[in-house]
């Protein structure tokens, strides 16, 4: 059995991090850069941030905020119109804010 690490586990080399990080600069997509690299969306993030790039806010258009706001509205969760519209949590609670939708407390889930 293979024992995990808590160490760097991108297995990119230091040439790959620094394409990577310039990419995220110039506003390459987090998922564009995330398949090229063949990496996870949150060590795009760790990698850019690692570099001292400052963090990106996750913005939606107005079209699909409306949606997200709408779909939230109608009784998905935040995870859920996150996973359908492709984005974050964040950028979903954001857009149902800015859309005069009012958030649900979560659901505590008994074991």
């Amino acid at each position: 059995m293979a024992k995990y690490s808590r160490g760097p586990q991108t297995g990119l080399s230091a040439a790959n991090r620094k394409e990577l990080a310039a990419g995220y600069a110039a506003g390459v997509p987090l998922e564009e850069l995330a398949k090229r690299f063949g990496v996870h969306r949150a060590t795009v993030n760790r990698i850019a941030t690692q570099a001292g790039l400052q963090a990106r806010r996750v913005t939606l258009s107005d079209h699909r905020q409306l949606e997200a706001a709408r779909l939230y509205a109608e009784g998905m969760t935040l995870r859920e119109v996150a996973k359908r519209l492709n984005t974050g949590k964040d950028a979903v609670r954001a857009a149902a804010v800015a859309n005069g939708v009012t958030i649900r407390k979560g659901i505590a889930v008994e074991n």
